[in-house]
């Protein structure tokens, strides 16, 4: 009686294809999980840069005069945890296809907006990658392009379901939350627990407002801000930064407005390039003096009434509806 010789059944993958084919797509495989790894890489790299330098990015939406400064805080908030997460889950395959077309929207959106900015705004940076590397408009644009390019090259990628894949994208969407929200909270958020406001040396500061220079300054009556800055100092270019965007954004009375600054000649110069806040009163004044009146603590703004002050902020207890409220007041 012959018997029946059945052959085994091998199913037809990639492992059990001839060598020669084998060698052919590794190198394919090899070169698309690097380019993944790299775009992964790159969008979780533009999310820290932003985050190193959130103040200016928040200043930078502002400054499209769409939304109020607290609604771009939160916007630049929700862009960083965006590409943070996004970078994560393109390295891991984690939903993979959504994660794709989300990044792939995102960055045509962006190409989008950089080319208005590109042809409408001088701006020198775009903050696509913060302020530690700056980058032009047109230059975004092209880094985009390319982005998008490689992107075309992963999309066939399938998502990957490897065990505890659900969890880990959980921990990591809470992560990418509380980077920038948590770790960096918004000004709203900081001043809930700063209940007791900046303080400064009143009974140093009214000798200060009987000094010649102030009684010169004629402000006894009505609102005013009067801002003490050191010229070297980045948070008080900043706070000039975001003074000035709320004065110009709500049209507020520029005079209004008075730095007591120190430092030298070329330094302060320089801060009014870099702050963009060329249009209020400067004063120079000792650095002493300045540290005396602000217990040292720059910047400091004081809101004044009448020649008498009711309020002290700093960077991020300036709140825009106060500055609007207080200046806008009839003398």
């Amino acid at each position: 009686m012959n018997e029946i010789i059945q052959e085994p059944v091998t199913e037809y993958d990639l492992n059990n294809q001839p060598e020669e084919v084998t060698r052919r797509w590794q190198p394919v495989r090899v070169l698309k999980l690097i380019l993944r790894l790299l775009i992964g890489a790159f969008f979780i790299t533009t999310g820290i840069l932003k985050l190193l330098s959130l103040d200016s990015f928040e200043l930078y939406i502002y400054s499209f005069h769409l939304f109020n400064y607290l609604l771009c805080t939160v916007i630049a908030r929700l862009v960083i945890m965006a590409e943070l997460l996004l970078g994560a889950f393109l390295i891991l395959k984690i939903l993979y296809k959504p994660v794709w077309w989300t990044t792939m929207a995102m960055l045509v959106g962006f190409t989008l907006l950089l080319i208005y900015v590109a042809l409408f705004r001088q701006d020198a940076n775009c903050h696509c990658m913060g302020e530690l590397v700056e980058l032009n408009p047109t230059w975004s644009i092209f880094k985009n392009i390319i982005t998008m390019a490689l992107m075309l090259l992963i999309r066939k990628e399938e998502t990957a379901r490897f065990k505890g894949w659900k969890a880990v994208g959980i921990v990591l969407a809470v992560a990418a939350f509380a980077a920038p929200f948590a770790l960096f909270p918004m000004d709203s958020v900081w001043n809930l627990f700063d209940r007791d406001g900046q303080s400064i040396n009143e009974p140093r500061f009214e000798e200060f407002m009987q000094d010649t220079i102030a009684l010169s300054l004629d402000i006894d009556d009505g609102n005013y801000i009067l801002g003490y800055v050191a010229a070297g100092c980045k948070y008080c270019k900043t706070s000039g930064k975001k003074l000035n965007s709320i004065v110009e954004n709500n049209h507020l009375d520029t005079n209004k407005v008075i730095f007591f600054i120190w430092g030298k000649d070329e330094s302060i110069q320089k801060f009014k390039e870099e702050s963009g806040a060329t249009h209020f009163r400067y004063v120079t004044i000792d650095p002493f003096t300045a540290i005396e009146v602000v217990n040292g603590k720059f910047p400091t703004f004081l809101y004044i009434h009448d020649g008498k002050q009711v309020k002290a902020v700093d960077l991020h207890s300036m709140v825009e509806s106060e500055v609007v409220k207080h200046l806008s007041k009839p003398n």
